[in-house]
């Protein structure tokens, strides 16, 4: 299915580019005589925001109390980033780890305000145009199954939101690209760079009256910075509507993704007191389908959408390695194939049934189908690797988690006088497998003018994946009555307690200041091997994470802007052997982001940001066989990170070829050459440099 899915998507894009190339050729009204389009005429970028530009660090304020962080398609360009992880460099409490150039390996990758680091099963969930699309299985956030061009804009939720995203202490929400504005356009970008480093992307769009349509195709590659650690990436990507009414419009949505990364060797060694490890096999592959269909529907009054989504998955580890070294005897090597299914459907809507007042009620509905296989290359069993067998299956029940919500605020006063907004929310969770649960929101917004107080308390809810019990269901080694097992385990909960203050100065500058803390009980372990636990929830071990996150943006003259953002980091976390840690893996005790936007000479556009971490520390809060935190020690603890990058582009406009808003630009990541890592011996690149075009045709 899914070879047929790009095998048909692939000639739908050649068929309508070349439709769409010919209808560039014809002549428009506003154009005479070669001279310029009329500027109604000019698409602006198809982003399913359609929201002004907007700094990934500055917060966006909602009505609950709660807030979220918007990274904007234009900000993605401007960051010239290659790989998913790498678009959210800017945005304060949120980092990423690779061993990559480009591409990501297994296991956890991304962390938001000191959640990320367990493994197996995650501490939040990825979706993408608001369904899930990660590794359900073990939890990883498989960055490489999505492509960048596919990219309108992310929403950050960096805190438990329960009228927003269901289980998981924090969420990211990928907006597809469509097109919002009439016309056709076609767009080609191209960039080249460091270590054989090539992307290109060719796409094409039409929107005229009811129907609208958008396609594009991407590749990516890179040789990687040190042996064994090139990437690959393609996808094929579809967004089509169709606006059946006034109120009333249905979209689809499908993207199909095929990538490879290579797993470098470390630089050094492993041995018990560097902290180096070894990778857990030499490749992994990633190919996925994800498709969603939505009905939207838009009343004065109300409105809302109804969304069915199935996301279908492969992620393989090619050759997997024990001590650097592929498996032997007459195995020919191990590989494993993680087989996700994950379909559902969401519904949510909006009531506005009186002055100042809004209700918002709906309901997750999302089920799992797993399985986990590992195998001998050569067919054949060797005694002592792979249990002895030349195939293992674990294969997972199909799961439900069913998860109603309901929320309501009303405002009192008005937003551009004094005003107050007290909301309070709940959602519900019924699990088939597992104990159920509930969440609760309250929020209270004070404000006056342009000075916002949000106070916010919420629970979050974070449900294991079936991996939790991984050894009940290895087909080779079934255990008798295991469904009694399933039963005992709960879902980890955490309580969020959050206060910010915000001032805006409109279209001058703003600032903001959140203060937070997480107060997280409940960790449950994983059954991987050995006995089965007695416990499965840890009854005294807890966690505390509190934060104070700082951001700025001004703007002294015409078209320069500047931000910045300054976050601090607290964890304290005691096991179930009551002994305390104040470390985490990847929750940096201090983090800085900043950067400038400058247009100058009208066509040309600079941009500079910077990152800094402080106070971090590498390694895995381990879910297996313990309830209980490693300290990370001196050995963990990575030397701190300072990134500066720059991208200059001239942008112009070309009548006789129909191009208007297309640029050449020339990009340099780590400036000043700077020597880091995320995880010891695997060094990350030093100064590189890309540059490239963009073409867009009206």
């Amino acid at each position: 299915m899914i070879t047929a899915a790009r095998i048909i998507i692939g000639f739908l894009l050649f068929t309508f580019v070349t439709v769409t190339s010919a209808l560039a050729e014809e002549p428009q009204k506003g154009e005479r005589n070669g001279g310029k389009k009329e500027e109604k005429a000019v698409l602006e970028e198809i982003t399913v925001t359609g929201a002004p530009y907007s700094n990934p660090v500055t917060p966006v304020d909602t009505r609950y109390g709660t807030q979220y962080n918007l990274v904007t398609e234009e900000q993605i360009k401007e960051q010239n980033a290659y790989d998913f992880q790498s678009t959210l460099r800017d945005v304060p409490g949120v980092m990423f780890q690779s061993k990559n150039l480009v591409g990501s390996q297994t296991s956890h990758s991304l962390y938001i305000r000191g959640r990320g680091s367990s493994h197996p099963s995650a501490d939040f969930s990825i979706l993408f145009d608001g369904a899930p699309r990660f590794g359900a299985l073990f939890g990883q956030v498989l960055g490489d199954g999505i492509p960048v061009s596919a990219i309108g804009g992310i929403e950050i939720y960096k805190s438990p939101q329960p009228s927003q995203f269901g289980s998981g202490y924090a969420s990211i929400n990928i907006l597809p690209k469509y097109m919002t504005k009439d016309g056709q356009e076609a767009m080609f970008n191209a960039s080249a760079g460091s270590y054989g480093t090539v992307d290109e992307d060719l796409s094409a769009g039409v929107k005229k009256g009811p129907f609208d349509i958008y396609m594009s195709q991407s590749w990516m590659r890179t040789d990687g910075h040190r042996d064994h650690s090139g990437a690959d990436q393609e996808s094929y990507y579809l967004n089509t509507g169709y606006q059946i009414n006034k109120e009333w419009n249905i979209r689809f949505l499908a993207n199909y993704v095929d990538s490879k990364t290579e797993a470098p060797m470390p630089d050094t060694i492993p041995n018990a007191t560097n902290g180096v490890s070894w990778p857990g096999a030499e490749r992994y592959d990633t190919e996925t389908f994800f498709t969603t269909l939505t009905l939207n529907h838009e009343y004065e009054r109300f409105g809302g959408y109804l969304k069915a989504y199935y996301n279908n998955t492969d992620f393989d580890l090619l050759q997997e390695l024990r001590n650097g070294v592929r498996y032997g005897g007459n195995t020919g090597g191990l590989k494993s194939r993680q087989e996700i299914g994950l379909y559902g459907v969401r519904g949510k809507e909006k009531l506005h049934l009186w002055p100042g007042g809004e209700i918002l009620v709906g309901a997750d509905l999302d089920m799992t189908d797993l399985k986990n296989t590992q195998e001998t290359y050569s067919g054949l069993a060797t005694p002592g690797i792979n249990g002895g067998l030349a195939k293992r299956v674990w294969d997972f029940p199909e799961t439900t988690l069913f998860s109603p919500y309901l929320a309501v605020s009303q405002m009192v006063g008005r937003s551009e006088d004094f005003h107050i907004i007290p909301s309070a929310g709940f959602r519900y969770f019924v699990h088939d497998e597992f104990e159920g649960k509930s969440a609760s929101q309250a929020g209270l917004v004070m404000g006056f003018g342009h000075t916002d107080l949000n106070l916010n308390y919420s629970r979050g809810v974070n449900y294991p994946s079936p991996v939790a019990l991984m050894n009940l269901v290895l087909e080779s080694s079934p255990v008798s009555n295991s469904e009694q097992y399933w039963k005992k385990l709960k879902p980890e909960v955490v309580d969020h307690y959050e206060i910010g203050l915000t001032h805006t100065w409109p279209k001058v500058a703003s600032l903001s200041a959140t203060a937070f803390l997480d107060k997280g009980k409940d960790r449950y372990q994983t059954y991987m091997f050995g006995p089965i636990p007695i416990q499965f929830n840890d009854p005294i071990g807890d966690y505390e994470i509190s934060g104070l996150e700082l951001t700025g943006m001004v703007t002294p003259v015409k078209n320069l802007e500047l931000f910045a953002a300054a976050t601090w980091l607290d964890a304290e976390a005691t096991g179930n052997n009551r002994i305390e840690t104040d470390h985490l893996p990847y929750t940096p005790s201090f983090q800085f982001q900043t950067g400038a936007k400058w247009t100058f000479l009208e066509n040309f556009l600079f941009f500079m940001d910077m990152q800094y971490l402080r106070g971090l520390y590498q390694g895995t809060a381990s879910r297996t066989g313990s309830f209980n935190f490693s300290d990370p020690g001196s050995i963990n603890k990575l030397d701190d990170i300072t990134l500066v990058n720059a991208r200059l582009s001239y942008r112009f406009n070309y009548g006789s070829l129909r191009l208007s808003d297309s640029e050449v630009f020339v990009a340099v990541n780590n400036i000043f050459d700077q020597k880091y890592e995320y995880a010891k011996g695997y060094p990350m690149p030093g100064a590189t440099i890309f540059a490239g075009v963009s073409l867009r045709f009206n």
